[in-house]
């Protein structure tokens, strides 16, 4: 299968029916766009600003679902970054995967939390967790990784029957998701306003759909919206019925 830079194209006898097109970026892009990121977090604003935004945005979206998991309980967060956001929620055993876990640890020393796993590897070479995640996070990242294809099926693989899958994304409209595409492809040295792969939430929701059930979904800042463009959509999974 290959990987997904999902965008939603209307075919002219079926405007109302969205198809992926499937396209993989190459891990020369990757690798740049990881030493982009690195550069962002490269100071302690950039840090504080997204620690307040995962305690007033995601965390009241994601607490009540990980009330409904009994301890002891195993929570696994893919592209923590430094942040980590699960250290908030203040229970289970955590376990963060990041490939630049170990440069955001020398960055940021003291500021991840200590009792808690790392393993600085692309998600998509994770091994050894199947079935063992009762909660696995994945806020802002999927749209940077190598393959999102394959990571979604690793995730399939390491959650539990009864666990959930918490995952955001920001969503575009199909245009501009097509020239986010473009511009990621063939101008991969202008500034970095966009992602490796760009989504529309049907685009986004469907992927999704291929590999489990969602269970809910919510916008992420109600009241925000970049040019009534933007949204931040995140959705609640779990292993297909």
């Amino acid at each position: 299968m290959e990987n997904s830079s999902l965008i939603d194209v209307k075919p002219i006898r079926q405007q109302r029916k969205h198809r992926a097109v499937y396209t993989a970026v190459s891990k020369q892009l990757w690798m740049i766009y990881q030493k982009r990121v690195f550069h962002v977090w490269n100071n302690e604003k950039a840090l504080k600003t997204r620690q307040v935004f995962t305690r007033r945005y995601y965390l009241p979206l994601i607490k009540p679902w990980a009330d409904k998991l009994e301890e002891p309980m195993q929570i696994l967060e893919i592209g923590s970054g430094p942040v980590c956001a699960a250290q908030y929620l203040e229970k289970g055993q955590q376990t963060y995967i990041d490939p630049l876990i170990n440069d955001y640890r020398k960055l940021f020393p003291g500021v991840m939390p200590e009792k808690a796993t790392y393993f600085p590897v692309m998600a998509e070479n994770i091994e050894g967790f199947q079935h063992t995640s009762d909660l696995i996070l994945c806020l802002d990242t999927l749209s940077d990784v190598h393959n999102p294809e394959l990571v979604l099926h690793k995730v399939r693989e390491m959650m539990k029957r009864d666990g959930y899958f918490i995952v955001s994304m920001d969503t575009w409209p199909s245009w501009l998701a097509r020239l986010h595409y473009f511009l990621a492809r063939f101008f991969p040295a202008l500034p970095q306003f966009n992602r490796l792969y760009s989504y529309t939430y049907h685009g986004f929701k469907n992927t999704l759909l291929r590999h489990f059930d969602v269970i809910d979904e919510s916008i992420v800042r109600p009241n925000f919206s970049w040019l009534l463009l933007k949204k931040e959509m995140l959705f609640v999974c779990k292993h297909k019925s």
